[in-house]
């Protein structure tokens, strides 16, 4: 007798893929059947049977408008489906600028669904991303003081969340100390109901433990923000409705497309290049009209059996360089169009696994193979799990944030790929 098909509980709208991936994962591994939609849903597209509906959009560095349009219009499909709680999940280095987008995302959400006292907990402590007096650390540094500061295109050169946030919305900030934090939920709940109108209250988070407790305080909450474990710990105190079998991964040869400039993906790509082929990207090439494009699907061609990498990843140095030379924005636009060629020209090629470093990369290689959903499955590293491009032909992603991961991830995702099938 087949299972009845269940109603989604948590809508989550993500403003990157990577970033979408990393809470997908994690809420899968608590039990819950998770599907992970790219891009604004479309009208028509049909009712979901999973816990959790993930909505990753490409929202973090566009335009404020644009992203609040395309953040309501996904909560509201959410909504028609019957979600009881929406999350906004952002990245746990809270990348964002002066002009937005969490805090227009943000005030635009929290008016749909009249909310009061929203909770904005970007830590992930097992990331290493902490808070405490509402300043973000990376590890034992401030944001401020770690490679997030050369960011190429969310530079985050202010630890101080409240700050970060204050500049972005005319919403009151306020910070929901580790004191409190650590004085339960009732204590939590008591302190967020003394506000006249709608707040923002950063959380102090610097154990799982403080995850927990917010997880406690929100849990009822019609909206909360955050990163990737506060919505984990939102899930793991629902019982899952039912838990998914295993996902297979899709055989086929495999490769590694990396775009993010972080110094974990250029450690991770060093790692690689001692034992398989590199292909690197020349921007300055793609600039004068080269078809650098076809150069690397021919260097994929010859290479098709040794995991061979396509990289555009580079130090910090020649990033400022080459965007002093060319500008922020073509630099990025050329690099991220190349890549997402060369991921559809893979495919269709026979590649039936790629392995993506960099949100904005992921993005442009989704977009690139017109892929609209993935289904989750195991978890490489914590944040990366394997994913597959639901469509006649299935294509197994991994799509990791440019920080994540040990240096031989690429290795390690291939192993659990093998002994998936």
């Amino acid at each position: 007798m087949s299972t009845p098909p269940i109603t989604p509980w948590l809508g989550v709208i993500a403003d990157d893929y990577t970033g979408a991936t990393d809470l997908a994962g994690m809420i899968a591994r608590t039990g819950m059947r998770v599907v992970q939609l790219l891009g604004v849903p479309e009208e028509g597209t049909a009712a979901i049977d999973a816990d959790c509906v993930v909505v990753a959009l490409k929202s973090r560095s566009i335009p404020a408008e644009d992203a609040v349009a395309q953040s309501v219009e996904s909560a509201r499909w959410l909504l028609s489906l019957g979600v009881e709680q929406l999350y906004f999940k952002y990245c746990s280095t809270f990348d964002s600028t002066d002009h937005g987008n969490i805090g227009p995302v943000a005030d635009a959400l929290a008016a749909l669904v009249s909310a009061r006292s929203v909770v904005f907990a970007p830590a992930v402590p097992e990331h290493g991303r902490t808070t405490y007096l509402g300043h973000l650390f990376v590890g034992d540094r401030l944001l401020s003081d770690s490679p997030l500061r050369d960011h190429p295109i969310n530079p985050m050169t202010d630890s101080d969340l409240r700050r970060v946030l204050g500049r972005q919305t005319t919403t009151p900030v306020r910070l929901l100390d580790l004191s409190t934090v650590r004085s339960g939920a009732a204590a939590l709940e008591a302190m967020r109901a003394q506000t006249d109108g709608r707040v923002f209250h950063i959380a102090d988070i610097v154990s799982d433990d403080d995850v927990v407790a917010i997880a406690e305080a929100a849990r009822l909450d019609p909206l909360v923000t955050g990163g990737a474990a506060l919505g984990a710990a939102l899930a793991a105190l629902r019982s899952s409705t039912q838990s998914g079998a295993a996902l297979a991964v899709p055989p086929g040869p495999a490769l590694v497309l990396a775009g993010s400039c972080s110094a974990a993906t250029r450690g991770q790509i060093a790692e690689h290049r001692v034992e398989h082929p590199v292909f690197t990207v020349d921007v300055y090439a793609l600039d004068r009209g080269e078809d650098v494009v076809t150069q690397a699907l021919a260097f994929l061609t010859e290479n098709a059996d040794a995991v061979p990498a396509v990289v555009a990843s580079t130090d910090p140095e020649s990033v400022r360089q080459i965007q002093e030379d060319l500008g922020v924005e073509r630099s990025s636009q050329l690099v991220e169009a190349a890549l997402g060629e060369i991921a559809r020209g893979a495919v269709a090629q026979g590649f039936g696994r790629i392995l993506v470093a960099g949100g904005e990369t992921s993005g442009s290689v989704v977009n690139s193979l017109g892929v609209r959903a993935l289904r989750i499955g195991q978890e490489v590293a914590p944040g990366v799990p394997w994913t597959v491009a639901e469509g006649e032909q299935p294509v197994a992603l991994l799509l990791k944030s440019g920080n994540f991961g040990g240096p031989r991830i690429f290795a390690d995702a291939l192993a659990i790929a093998e002994g998936s099938r």
